[in-house]
């Protein structure tokens, strides 16, 4: 009616505006804004640097200009007295060059010409014959420096000083490689930092679909690329519809075995009346085990969605207690370890754990001996035996739920088939490894190997 008093008023319902953003919302398009920005980045710091490794190259005109007006100088200076050279010498320094008379006693020992500067020597000599040879000397030049200084020898054994500030610049190449390390270091970073940015989403993605069907899920959060985001809606979908089978499953066992209490309640009070003592004896034995099934396959259903948190025991302190509590039971079964050992479990778990592969070491082995070693990040358990073992062949298969080794299928003997199953499943949630093995000397070990997960430090 609402809607209807809305269309009547003329009012139509403005869509919602769509937010509009540089960053693409697919994972192709946010690849190719990748790749896009990579290149921008290239061309831009290309430009740049090259046009900057133009003004880093030696201007050969330059040089042949020099050589010119150091001839002309030269010749000036011959042609004049020697007693007004230093003050011709002085009128005729300008900015770009500045020359200087010294007698040979004043120059001192020339030192010998550089071999890195006998390129720029050739340059700057060019085509002019007065320049060529050892005339001329460069020993002055400073490598890395801008400034072109040397000596020339006039025709009567004077020399002329000179300097032209700014004439050399340093070769590029050295530089030219540097800037381009440091452009394709910048494009890499750019593009490493929005790729990582593209993966985060997967990454979490994996590690969350890691959790699926165990009681440690949660949702995932609905961000990231297109692809991403559907991909996370169908991961939570499947995860709720294995809850429920789950639960569906769980709950109608539960259901199956209330109703199947109360007539096998009926049935054993009825068998008491009997007056055949075997029958009543048989009838009460099949009546435990029907019991002892349901409650067993119970018991492994409602262990996979367990909702018992972790949390800091002491391992060798429940491992002890479980000794003790079947020593006094008159069972065969001791344990060897510390009494202190600290770790992340649960506890309970951990405890339905040991009590299968105790009443296993004790049902088909005649013995138990529990022991703990204490590593540096985990813990090592061993239940041993001194039975008959298994066969090779049959290691690998009595982990599975409802598998058992025995021919004769007797629940007495040979259970249901689910300790071990609830063992491996219980020891892979807690991040730990369990495996079974024919000790050399006889006898079957259980080994469980835990992560501590961190240090307990003690309160306060």
């Amino acid at each position: 009616m609402a809607g209807q008093g809305a269309a009547h008023n003329g009012r139509v319902p403005m869509p919602a505006a769509r937010r509009i953003t540089l960053w693409p919302r697919g994972l192709v398009g946010r690849v190719m804004f990748v790749l896009l920005v990579a290149v921008a980045l290239v061309f831009v710091g290309s430009s740049a640097f090259y046009e900057e490794a133009e003004t880093y190259t030696i201007d050969d005109a330059q040089l042949e200009q020099v050589g010119e007006r150091l001839v002309i100088d030269a010749r000036v200076l011959a042609a004049t007295p020697t007693s007004q050279r230093m003050v011709l010498a002085a009128m005729l320094s300008t900015g770009d060059l500045t020359v200087d008379w010294r007698t040979p006693a004043q120059q001192g020992v020339m030192k010998g010409q550089p071999a890195s500067l006998r390129m720029l020597h050739d340059r700057m000599a060019g085509t002019l014959p007065s320049l060529q040879g050892d005339a001329l000397n460069l020993s002055g030049t400073i490598a890395g420096t801008t400034d072109v200084r040397g000596t020339l020898r006039l025709s009567d054994g004077s020399y002329m000083g000179f300097m032209a500030p700014d004439i050399l610049q340093p070769h590029h190449m050295r530089r030219g490689i540097v800037s381009a390390a440091i452009l394709a270091g910048a494009v890499l970073l750019a593009a490493g930092m929005l790729v990582r940015a593209l993966s985060m989403p997967l990454r979490a993605l994996a590690d969350v679909a890691d959790t699926v069907g165990s009681g440690r899920w949660v949702p995932l959060a609905d961000k990231g690329p297109r692809e991403v985001r559907y991909l996370a809606r169908a991961i939570n979908e499947m995860q709720d519809r294995i809850n429920r089978l789950i639960a569906d499953r769980t709950e109608a066992l539960a259901a199956v075995s209330h109703d199947l209490r109360t007539p096998l309640a009926r049935l054993r009070l009825r068998a008491g009346f009997l007056d055949d003592a075997n029958a009543q004896k048989e009838i009460e034995a099949d009546v435990t085990e029907m019991e002892a099934m349901i409650t067993g396959v119970l018991a492994y259903l409602s262990g996979e969605k367990d909702p018992e948190p972790a949390r800091p025991a002491n391992v060798a302190s429940i491992l002890a207690t479980r000794v003790d509590d079947d020593a006094d039971q008159g069972r065969d079964v001791t344990y060897s370890g510390p009494d202190q050992a600290q770790a992340i479990v649960r506890p309970l778990a951990l405890k339905r754990v040991l009590g299968n592969l105790i009443d296993n070491a004790v049902n088909y082995g005649g013995n138990a001996h529990v022991s703990l070693t204490v590593l540096d990040d985990s813990l090592l358990i061993r239940v041993e035996d001194d039975g008959p073992g298994l066969p090779d062949a049959e290691i690998g298969r009595v982990t599975t739920p409802f598998y058992r080794v025995e021919g004769s299928r007797s629940r007495s003997t040979g259970g249901l088939g689910l300790g071990l199953a609830i063992v491996s499943r219980e020891v892979a949630r807690d991040g730990g490894r369990f495996r079974l093995y024919n000790r050399p000397q006889g006898g079957l070990c259980a080994e469980i190997v835990l992560p501590r997960n961190t240090v307990i430090r003690p309160a306060g």
